[in-house]
C-alpha cells in the first residue's frame, strides 16, 4: 500500500515529519559506502564520520524548520530567501562539524568562487526549496508542474528521497570545502591523520592526490557535460541511502527555467544533443539501408560467381566424358 505525504499543515503532517526523521536517522546505521562509479567528496571520509557529519546536517534541517515554522514564514518568502537558508545550513552544520575536530585553524567555510560551490547553489531550489515546501506546509503548496504527479498523491518515498539527497548534497559540500581550504596534500594528509577523518591507508600522499584529481575531474565532466544534458532532458540525479550503501536515481522535474542561467559552452553542450538528435537517427536509417544494399549487391555477385563456376565445371565434365 503506497504511503502518501500529508496535503496541509496540522498533526499528520507533524507526525509524518517526525516519522521522517526518525526513519532517516535509522538509515546512517546502514553501509555509507559510495556504490556508484561517481566520485564524491564524502568517498575520502571514514564510515563513522560520514555518520557524524550526516547527523549534524540532519539536526540542522530539523532546527531550521522548527525555526523557519516559529517565525512564520509564507512561501513566498521562503522562496526569496533560499539561497541564504541553503548557505545557513551548510555553514551551520560545517561548524559544528568543526568543532568535533582535534585540529583547529582559520577556515574560509565556503569558497564562492570555486564552480564547484557555484554548481551547488544554482541548484538551491531543487534541493531546499520542495523539501522545505512539503516538510512545513504539506503537499498542496508545491507548484503542479515541479513533478510528474498529481501534487496531493504524493508518495511519502518522494520526500524522503528528497531528504535524504539533500544531506548527501550538503555533506558532499562540506567535505569539499573542507579539503580545498588546505593549499598542499600534505596539509590535506595531516589534517586527515590527526582528526581520524579516513583510513590511514586513504592519507597518502597519492591516493589523496589521485582522490582529488577524481573529484575535480568528473566535475568538470558534470559541468559541461551532465549538468545541461540533465536540464535538457528535465532529470535531476538524487542521492539516496539504501541498506548496501549510497547510489544514486533520477527523477523528472521541469528545469525549463534554468536554461537562460547556462554559460555559451553549456548551451553549445545542448545545441550538440539538438544536432545528435535530428541526424543520428537519420545516419543509422542510411547506414541500414546501405548495408542491406550492400549485402544485397554482394550476396548477387557471389550467387552469379557459383553459378557461373557449377555451369564451367560441369561443362568440363560432360566435355571429358565425351
Amino acid at each position: 500500500m503506497i504511503k502518501y505525504w500529508p496535503n496541509r499543515q496540522g498533526i499528520h503532517l507533524n507526525l509524518a515529519v517526525a516519522n521522517l526523521f526518525v526513519q532517516t536517522y535509522q538509515k546512517f546505521s546502514y553501509k555509507l559506502s559510495n556504490k556508484t562509479r561517481i566520485c564524491l567528496p564524502i568517498d575520502i571520509l571514514d564510515t563513522y564520520i560520514k555518520k557524524q557529519l550526516f547527523i549534524d546536517i540532519l539536526i540542522e534541517l530539523e532546527i531550521l524548520i522548527l525555526d523557519l515554522i516559529e517565525l512564520n514564514l509564507d512561501i513566498q518568502n521562503i522562496k526569496q530567501l533560499n539561497n541564504k537558508i541553503l548557505y545557513d545550513i551548510v555553514t551551520k552544520a560545517m561548524k559544528n562539524f568543526l568543532n568535533e575536530l582535534k585540529y583547529k585553524s582559520d577556515y574560509n567555510l565556503i569558497y564562492f568562487y570555486s564552480s564547484y560551490n557555484k554548481l551547488f547553489f544554482a541548484e538551491h531550489k531543487i534541493l531546499i526549496q520542495d523539501l522545505l515546501t512539503y516538510l512545513i506546509f504539506g503537499a498542496n503548496a508545491i507548484d503542479k508542474t515541479v513533478f510528474p504527479f498529481y501534487k496531493l498523491k504524493t508518495p511519502f518515498n518522494h520526500v524522503q528521497l528528497l531528504l535524504e539527497n539533500a544531506i548527501i548534497q550538503i555533506g558532499n559540500i562540506i567535505t569539499f570545502n573542507l579539503i580545498e581550504n588546505f593549499k598542499s596534500i600534505q596539509a590535506i594528509s595531516k589534517f586527515l591523520i590527526l582528526n581520524n577523518l579516513c583510513n590511514y591507508h586513504q592519507t597518502s600522499i597519492r591516493s589523496i592526490s589521485s582522490f582529488r584529481n577524481n573529484l575535480i575531474s568528473y566535475h568538470f565532466v558534470n559541468l559541461y557535460l551532465y549538468y545541461p544534458q540533465n536540464i535538457y532532458c528535465c532529470k535531476y540525479p538524487i542521492w539516496l541511502l539504501s541498506s548496501n550503501g549510497i547510489f544514486y536515481k533520477y527523477i523528472y522535474i521541469d528545469r525549463s527555467s534554468e536554461y537562460i542561467k547556462l554559460s555559451k559552452i553549456q548551451l553549445c553542450i545542448i545545441l550538440y544533443l539538438e544536432i545528435q538528435d535530428f541526424i543520428v537517427p537519420k545516419i543509422n536509417t542510411l547506414i541500414i539501408i546501405l548495408g542491406k544494399f550492400i549485402v544485397y549487391i554482394l550476396v548477387e555477385i557471389i550467387g552469379k560467381g557459383f553459378q557461373l563456376c557449377f555451369k564451367s565445371i560441369i561443362k568440363r565434365i560432360n566435355q571429358y566424358q565425351k
